[in-house]
């Protein structure tokens, strides 16, 4: 039986989760912008990283992806959920996912997000549960749960 949970992140856990993001969203973000600046991705990264909002999400103990969260008084930010293009398709994100949403409902809030115009995997899965589109801009798209 596979067991799948998340740990919160530390300051530690910053190359991995670079790791990560370059794994999952290399492709995308050569697709949007023709390039990846490892340069540039490494300094937004490093200014992104907060570790009291990621949790490194385990599949059978091995790190497999991440998840940020931000909590606002009317809503849920899922500012990130990226897993590793090897663990993708087992319904890792899915399972993530429905527990954010679940959180989101007890507390009585939406859960807004963006997503790459050009994601369209990512897209299907946030349209899976539930999430629409709430508008867009040049390269993004920002989709809502709930009603």
């Amino acid at each position: 039986m596979q067991f799948l949970r998340l740990r919160d992140a530390t300051q530690a856990d910053l190359d991995l989760t670079y790791a990560i993001t370059e794994d999952a969203m290399r492709k995308y973000i050569e697709e949007t912008w023709a390039t990846w600046d490892s340069v540039e991705q490494q300094r937004k990264h490093l200014s992104n990283f907060t570790p009291e909002t990621h949790k490194i999400i385990l599949f059978d103990e091995a790190p497999v992806g991440f998840v940020a969260v931000e909590t606002f008084p009317t809503y849920i930010w899922l500012v990130k959920l990226y897993i590793l293009n090897q663990h993708r398709g087992r319904g890792i994100g899915s399972k993530v996912l429905e527990d954010i949403l679940e959180e989101a409902k007890v507390q009585g809030r939406q859960v807004t997000l963006q997503v790459l115009r050009v994601n369209e995997r990512a897209q299907a899965l946030y349209a899976r549960h539930g999430f629409k589109f709430t508008a867009e801009r040049n390269e993004r798209l920002f989709m809502a749960s709930g009603p």
